[in-house]
């Protein structure tokens, strides 16, 4: 029963579902609230069709969109009385007002709400019955009621989704590690298994648009809002982790791309065994950093390794140029070598954790990476 009550509390904790327990009080609120004015009881559905209209997961989202909205519903409304009066209700107005309700609808400032300039002007053409005016000023004003009581409603206990980031940042260093392991399987020659090719890359860009989708919702939810204040440090943490492991995954596909390419006529998978056992090494390493490392450490951990195994490799290809070998490989093989310490960088918080300054430093050296600059 534990597994079937944690899933529980994790279905309940979802921010879809505080979502749609705000929307459903605030329309009833708005609803109650509507069927108490005088002489609007005929369009009251207004107010709770604004309630849900303008429900999201941030405060000021609900906010941005009200006003949108309504002033969407006033621009509507203005083009529907003034054709009524030129025109009356004939035939001739509809396709004016839906023609220039549309062209109006392009003003970029009215977003997401851009739709409501033509239906308002609808509306109000068709519904006004000889009363435009009121009938305009009813709809945008128990709209904005409605879209009043979602924002109350809201702000009770706004929303903050830290859980969700989290979630999605620990989808993509899982992404990001499985798809860097499998690369160190395809490139290593001790290993007899096939490998098989690895993940498509569209997997990886996939997990890395929701990562970027929950944490500027997060960013969204934290402006304006007591909780987000609260923990600011928390929001500002999985940010940067974002900004980082964006990198990565650019940096990552790079790889994978010159596993599948042939620069300078020749393609990492035809290296020669000493190269590609050290990439493989060096892979494996930056996987394990990938899904251990984070922005906020002061520990170096894996990047202690991760770093040696860089080094590790360039020392490996020195030895190759040494020998004289293929200047394609060697220049291909550099392109891998600066990548692999691009991504480890951009996994590293540098004014705390040092990594090593050369890849001429020795690679057996205990002292030299993953020491803080106050150390």
């Amino acid at each position: 029963m534990r597994p079937d009550r944690a899933a529980a509390r994790r279905l309940l904790r979802h921010p879809r579902v505080d979502m749609a327990v705000k929307a459903a009080v605030a329309a009833t609120v708005a609803w109650v609230v509507a069927r108490q004015l005088p002489g609007v009881d005929e369009y009251a559905f207004y107010a709770p069709f604004g309630a849900v209209a303008t429900t999201y997961s941030a405060v000021v989202h609900s906010v941005s969109a009200a006003v949108r909205t309504v002033a969407a519903i006033l621009l509507g409304a203005v083009l529907g009385v003034a054709t009524d009066q030129l025109l009356g209700p004939g035939l001739l107005a509809i396709p004016l007002v839906v023609g220039l309700g549309m062209l109006l609808a392009g003003l970029p400032w009215l977003g997401d709400s851009r739709s409501y300039v033509p239906v308002a002007g609808m509306f109000v053409l068709l519904l006004g019955h000889g009363q435009e005016v009121g009938y305009a000023a009813s709809y945008a004003g128990l709209f904005l009621l409605g879209a009043a009581c979602t924002v109350a409603v809201s702000a009770i206990r706004p929303a903050l989704p830290l859980d969700r980031t989290d979630r999605a940042l620990a989808a993509l260093r899982d992404a990001c590690a499985e798809q860097l392991t499998q690369l160190a399987a395809v490139l290593d020659p001790g290993d007899d298994e096939d490998p098989g090719d690895p993940p498509g890359r569209d997997h990886l860009t996939d997990t890395l648009a929701r990562a970027r989708s929950a944490t500027d919702e997060l960013q969204e939810a934290a402006r304006g809002n007591p909780r987000g204040r609260r923990h600011a440090a928390a929001v500002a943490r999985r940010t940067d982790d974002l900004r980082a492991l964006q990198r990565v995954v650019l940096l990552v596909d790079d790889l994978q791309a010159m596993s599948e390419d042939r620069p300078w006529g020749t393609s990492v998978r035809a290296f020669p065994a000493g190269l590609r056992a050290r990439m493989a090494d060096a892979l494996r390493e930056l996987a394990a950093t990938t899904a251990e490392a984070a922005t906020s450490d002061d520990e170096p951990g894996r990047r202690r390794s991760a770093d040696r195994a860089v080094r590790a490799l360039a020392a490996e290809l020195r030895r190759y140029e040494r020998d004289d070998g293929s200047e394609a490989v060697a220049l291909v093989a550099s392109t891998v070598v600066t990548t692999l310490r691009r991504s480890l960088s951009a996994l590293t918080p540098h004014e705390r954790i040092r990594l090593s300054e050369s890849p001429l430093e020795d690679v057996e050296a205990d002292d030299g990476p993953g020491r803080t600059r106050d150390s």
